[in-house]
């Protein structure tokens, strides 16, 4: 059984009371666990607009911990769906990019792979491109080869389980932030690689030693 379904089953059989996130997860970052069950359509109480965590003392833990309170056992609310990308809105979004993968800048020869800068699975809801001016598309997708796409995937994953932005192909350099996940993507390397790479020449440029 994993951590989300550990978590939502205690829950279910407390509907309508406060659970410690942290001993009924195992997990050190109880806030992502939540956020996979919510999307599932559950609904918890909120403690002001946009929150639904409480900090109490859990007598099983022996601490001050994060609580959230389901108010039904079953999913109320609309849960999260990917779109698709029409082959016309696909075509368009190869061209605009030049069929260029963002991590290298090299062209690609494979299929190429759309990916949304902010993981999918961040999202609250899925960003529909057929919609988007040439702009917005750049401003939320990149292209990617498969396998860079994957790289992206595992170390999305990472993040998302710790709060933890691991070094964009091992070079520790964020151009906004840190290693730590504060709510956003920018500054990642992986979030937006061609970004990141402007913005490590321009820091180089300004550390490099004058002759």
């Amino acid at each position: 059984m994993s951590k989300v379904n550990d978590f939502l089953d205690e829950c279910k059989k407390n509907v309508g009371k406060w659970i410690c996130s942290l001993h009924t997860t195992g997990s050190n970052q109880p806030a992502a666990i939540f956020r996979e069950v919510k999307k599932q359509g559950y609904e918890f109480e909120e403690t002001m607009p946009g929150r639904w965590a409480k900090s109490m003392h859990c007598p099983v833990c022996g601490q001050i911990t994060t609580h959230y309170k389901l108010l039904k056992s079953e999913p109320t609310l609309t849960t999260q769906t990917r779109l698709t990308i029409d082959e016309k809105t696909r075509k368009r979004i190869i061209k605009l990019f030049g069929n260029r993968d963002a991590f290298t800048g090299g062209s690609i020869s494979s299929t190429p792979e759309i990916d949304h800068k902010v993981p999918w699975t961040r999202l609250e809801e899925d960003i529909d491109a057929t919609k988007l001016t040439d702009d917005e598309i750049k401003q939320h997708f990149q292209l990617l080869t498969r396998e860079h796409n994957l790289l992206k995937d595992r170390a999305c994953g990472h993040c998302k389980l710790n709060n933890e932005r691991p070094p964009f192909l091992e070079i520790p350099f964020w151009y906004e932030g840190d290693s730590h996940y504060c709510g956003s993507c920018v500054g990642c390397g992986w979030y937006d690689g061609v970004k990141w790479k402007e913005e490590l020449k321009k820091h180089l440029s300004n550390v490099s030693p004058k002759v």
